[in-house]
């Protein structure tokens, strides 16, 4: 589909809007500035630096050129669909929590729609792609069906379960929910109060909420939309709790929309991000349900009550891991546009007494670069970490025990990017709102809006803090394996924890023997040298103050520490292993393989940078090597000045995703800026209140007269 501009588009509403624009701005006659007419200039100079072919970057970030073909193509599409971009005169982000919950549900609707229409599935995918590029809650509203709610059913439920939800789920003639948090407990599993009790006279489960505080909590898709749920609950069969498990509950008539017997929900209303999602709250009320809607793939109960456990009551957990997984791609779709928006304005927008481009300033420069090699190292991951599971999981068909060994091992990894990734992106967005000045503030630039989406992602799906203690508290147990016994797993795929094989020798390094940290940029086994000695001596220290007797509680920080730096450690040598062997990597432009490698090496040593305190705890670290790595690190950050938009053009998002005026692709940010503001509504004329509240006091010539 042709891209309409403004101007040629057949929407009456879009025309109206536009003689109004056009009116308002002969009216105010305001001639370009010499900013103004800089700021285009900028961009092209700034694009026209790019060391390296931004098109085959883009190519690659896309996954390949016919991804990059259909997402174009896809993004073509949905750019003049009013059921799924907002258009003009309206803007996307002034509609009220009411709008956006109907439109988000209608952009479900079309989705759904246009995938099943489109002979095409490839470009029906990437449709539904970009479709959650221009709204984050459109993505998490489909992902809770999508992934959450069907991964539950064919990871947890038995051949007949998965064959009787499936078809269902896959022609959207049910809407599903996973209803897991509670109000007192959010992702503390143990401590759920829900309650599934076997009724052996009728052979059905009894559902009940016993208090407030065991109330569903936060349930995407539950206020309004599911027809469906899988709740996680304590199970009790004869009097006895055996644990927990899954269970799938209808909600609503598929048909009227009521809700079921015996199932009360209401909406946790107004929040501060996602208001296109209907996040709910659900309590049951001694609900019925078959016993054959008890998830079985692990579990076995027959019609007696003989219940039969889970192998490991963990895999009760198993969904988790995904859900975590899933969130590096809600990473690279949100944090890559905040990038972008900050790094466009950052280099039209000039300021200070050589009336330089702000993105000159070093501490400017620093603190966005990292971050932008950040997303590309995450994204890189993803793809290995996505290998991990397909290999632990058979594709669904899993083998149990090769899944037990495994999950371990990928519970762990989740765990911790969640945490990572959950917090740094969270810096990068203050970051990217404190590089646009005063603009962050206005919601039409965006940045508000992608901090407000943001939040969630810090704690749903797990508090930081716990993952990464948990993450700690798994590599402990390989060290301990390990120095104890000589012991460690053998896995299908290349661990994260692949480091500990060699832990002893680790723990002999005395001192980096470098004096010069910019020799790692030509040889990364220095890097990985340096970041694996410095994670066993932290774990061995951690591990002997636990020996000694220091309560868990006393090593948290550490504990939290030496796990973000793990994950940190495995990105970077994930990408070392892709993008920096002597020889090229296949398939991979060349040009574009040297910027990934300059990126892989920035990203290293931006964590020897962050982490080199652990390094300095242990000795491994003096002051003068402190010193060498800052210089290098910032060297680097500095030679990569240059390259920052075609870094950030390589994410290929266009300006109506992005929905920032400050980040026009061509620059010209200013005009656009302000016709944004004149196009919107009641941005000029008399306030529909003048006569209320104004006229009868700027009127009033007797001051006394107000008093009555």
């Amino acid at each position: 589909m042709t891209v309409i501009p403004l101007s040629e588009s057949k929407n009456p509403r879009a025309k109206l809007a536009l003689e109004r624009l056009n009116q308002l701005k002969s009216q105010l006659n305001l001639s370009p500035s010499s900013m103004s007419r800089q700021a285009p200039k900028d961009m092209a100079k700034e694009r026209a630096a790019a060391e390296f072919n931004i098109e085959e970057l883009a190519k690659f970030w896309a996954g390949g050129d016919e991804k990059y073909r259909l997402l174009q193509k896809a993004y073509d599409i949905i750019k003049n669909d009013p059921e799924l971009v907002v258009q003009p005169p309206r803007n996307f982000l002034e509609l009220s929590r009411d709008e956006m919950r109907e439109f988000t549900m209608g952009q479900i609707y079309r989705v759904i729609h246009v995938v099943k229409d489109t002979k095409d599935k490839d470009l029906a995918y990437e449709i539904a792609r970009a479709t959650s590029m221009y709204s984050e809650s459109f993505s998490m509203r489909f992902f809770v069906h999508e992934m959450l709610f069907r991964n539950v059913i064919n990871m947890l439920g038995n051949k007949e379960q998965q064959d009787r939800y499936n078809d269902d789920i896959s022609n959207y003639r049910i809407f599903g929910c996973f209803a897991m948090t509670e109000l007192g407990h959010s992702s503390a599993l143990r401590e759920i109060e829900t309650t599934a009790t076997y009724d052996f006279a009728t052979d059905e489960f009894i559902l009940d909420t016993p208090t407030i505080t065991g109330t569903k909590w936060w349930i995407g898709m539950a206020a309004q939309t599911a027809t469906h749920a899988v709740v996680i609950a304590q199970t009790v069969i004869d009097g006895k709790n055996v644990g927990l498990n899954w269970f799938v509950v209808q909600l609503r008539n598929k048909h009227t929309g009521e809700l079921e017997p015996n199932v009360q929900i209401g909406d946790i209303g107004e929040k501060v991000g996602h208001a296109g999602v209907d996040n709910g709250w659900i309590q049951f009320r001694q609900k019925r349900i078959p016993r054959i809607d008890m998830l079985a793939k692990w579990v076995q109960l027959d019609r007696q009550g003989n219940y039969k456990p889970a192998p490991n009551p963990a895999v009760m957990y198993a969904t988790l891991i995904p859900e975590r997984l899933s969130l590096v791609t809600v990473t690279t779709q949100m944090i890559s546009q905040a990038l972008t928006i900050a790094t466009r304005y950052g280099v039209v927008r000039r300021q200070g007494a050589k009336n330089q481009q702000i993105m000159d300033y070093q501490s400017h420069y620093v603190k966005i670069i990292p971050a932008i090699a950040f997303i590309y190292m995450v994204r890189s991951t993803a793809d290995v970490l996505n290998e991990h599971f397909d290999i632990s999981t058979a594709g669904g068909k899993m083998d149990p025990m090769v899944y037990l060994n495994h999950m371990g091992d990928m519970h762990a990894m989740a765990a911790c990017l969640k945490g990572l990734t959950g917090w740094y992106s969270t810096e990068i967005l203050e970051t990217c709102r404190r590089s646009c000045g005063g603009h962050a503030y206005s919601a039409y630039n965006a940045i508000g809006h992608i901090i407000g989406d943001w939040g969630v992602m810090t704690t749903g799906g797990g508090d930081n803090v716990v993952l990464l203690q948990q993450t700690t508290r798994y590599l402990l147990y390989r060290l301990e394996q390990k120095l104890e016994f000589d012991e460690y797993p053998d896995l299908k795929f290349k661990s994260s924890t692949i480091y500990i094989k060699d832990a002893k020798r680790y723990l002999e390094n005395k001192i980096w023997l470098t004096n010069d940290a910019s020799d790692c940029i030509k040889d990364f086994t220095m890097l990985t040298e340096a970041l694996h000695t410095i994670l066993v001596k932290r774990l061995y220290s951690i591990h002997a103050a636990r020996q000694q007797g220091t309560p868990s509680d006393q090593l948290l920080l550490d504990s939290v520490r030496v796990a973000e730096m793990h994950c940190a450690t495995f990105m970077f040598n994930v990408c070392a292993e892709k993008f920096g062997q002597p020889v090229g990597t296949p398939g991979i432009e060349p040009s574009v393989l040297a910027i990934m490698k300059k990126l892989t090496a920035l990203w290293g040593m931006h964590v020897l940078y962050t982490y080199s305190d652990q390094g300095f705890k242990e000795g491994y670290f003096t002051p003068e090597h402190i010193k060498s790595i800052e210089k290098t690190y910032t060297d680097m950050c500095k030679s990569l000045r240059y390259q920052v938009i075609g870094l950030t053009d390589g994410f290929g998002i266009p300006d109506f995703v992005l929905k920032a005026p400050i980040a026009k692709y061509d620059g010209d940010i200013y005009q656009t800026y302000f016709d944004t503001l004149l196009t919107a509504p009641r941005s000029t004329g008399i306030p529909p209140y003048h006569g209320k509240y104004i006229k009868p006091l700027t009127e009033c010539e007797n001051p006394n007269a107000l008093k009555k």
